[in-house]
């Protein structure tokens, strides 16, 4: 006697989403939405721009949502950059500590630091003159008297941390320019 071969059921898809399903999708969204907004989107840095930054990181954190705001980003005499500078009280040795924004392909012309430079990228990525890639998390630092430029690779803006001491620009228009506006 031959047996007849079954076919499997096909699974039914119920696309009813039931209230505890819900509840979890919305605190997954209400978590995504809140670390991608600042400064819990760079919390796994705070430690490190606080060291950048020689600043406590409640100082950091507290800078970091303020940078939150649009307006406080202002635009800067090279295209595809935005600059936000942090206050940070007084510095003594510090230098300077900023965020800067650069637009996806945006070049930053060859400059020459009076102190030492250190870079931390946060999202991007940029190369320098030397060809060398700098990724998210890593971190460039250059000698005072250093001259390099860069170039933002992909197709995403670069988001970094900086910590300089004073620079100029080398190519006669820029230096005339900056030495203008000051």
């Amino acid at each position: 006697m031959t047996r007849a071969v079954e076919k499997p059921k096909t699974p039914v898809i119920c696309d009813v989403e039931l209230p505890q399903d819900r509840a979890l999708r919305r605190t997954g969204e209400r978590l995504i939405g809140a670390v991608t907004d600042l400064p819990l989107r760079y919390a796994p840095f705070f430690a490190r721009l606080a060291q950048l930054w020689e600043a406590p990181e409640e100082l950091v954190v507290s800078e970091l949502t303020r940078a939150n705001d649009p307006r406080c980003w202002q635009r800067s005499l090279l295209p595809g950059l935005r600059t936000f500078d942090l206050r940070l009280g007084p510095g003594g040795e510090r230098g300077r500590a900023r965020l800067l924004r650069f637009a996806p392909g945006a070049r930053f012309p060859k400059h020459r630091h009076h102190g030492s430079e250190s870079v931390l990228v946060l999202e991007g990525s940029y190369a320098d003159g030397e060809g060398r890639e700098v990724g998210p998390g890593q971190l460039q630092t250059m000698p005072g008297g250093s001259e390099h430029e860069l170039v933002i690779l992909g197709p995403t803006p670069c988001i970094a941390a900086v910590s300089e001491r004073g620079l100029e620009f080398t190519g006669p228009l820029l230096r005339w320019a900056s030495k203008l506006l000051g």
